[in-house]
């Protein structure tokens, strides 16, 4: 996930210097590339950074308690079937 959101935060420092020479005058003006930036921008929902951190927190508290809980069950499990063989042994 680091790797990732590395990746698309240096794409965007991409992006945005070339639209900062465009602006400037330093680079000319190229349609195409205008048009994939702004179709990749609709794209993107406007989020504000705060509302977006939330929803992710919250979403990988979400998974870090399933994972906690599936392990929580595995665990159960594992120690329920030594204590029906141990059982098992001692009633024969």
């Amino acid at each position: 996930l680091h790797e990732s959101m590395t990746k698309l935060q240096d794409m965007l420092e991409i992006a945005s210097s070339y639209v900062d020479s465009v602006v400037d005058g330093s680079t000319p003006a190229d349609d195409a590339i205008g048009r994939k930036i702004a179709d990749a921008l609709s794209g993107v929902p406007r989020i504000r950074p705060e509302s977006f951190e939330k929803m992710f927190n919250e979403s990988l508290q979400d998974l870090l308690m399933v994972t906690y809980l599936s392990n929580l069950t595995r665990t159960q499990l594992g120690l329920a079937e030594k204590i029906n063989e141990s059982l098992d042994k001692n009633l024969k």
